[in-house]
């Protein structure tokens, strides 16, 4: 019995890894987004504080968001053969 709900906690913790790549690009977008508007508005106050934001912005607005699905589902896909495997001893 505890091989088939770890395989069910396995299955869950994947298909959620999976899921939670969409979400994160998209938040990833938006805190980039804010960062660069942070930027423009520090920049009378603080200069270096302006210019570190302006950076973390655009490296946030550059990261590719296929490799961020690609690392997600592929995690995602390792905890779903774990499932799997974890099945077969129940099964077994």
């Amino acid at each position: 019995m505890g091989a088939l709900l770890g395989a069910i906690l396995f299955w869950l913790i994947g298909m959620y890894l999976m899921w939670k790549g969409y979400s994160l690009t998209k938040r990833m977008r938006i805190a980039g987004i804010r960062m660069l508007k942070d930027s423009e508005h520090e920049k009378g106050k603080d200069n270096s504080a302006s210019i570190a934001r302006a950076i973390e912005g655009k490296i946030l607005a550059h990261i590719p968001s296929y490799l961020v699905h690609v690392v997600m589902d592929v995690l995602g896909a390792l905890f779903l053969v774990v499932g799997f495997v974890a099945l077969a001893f129940y099964v077994h």
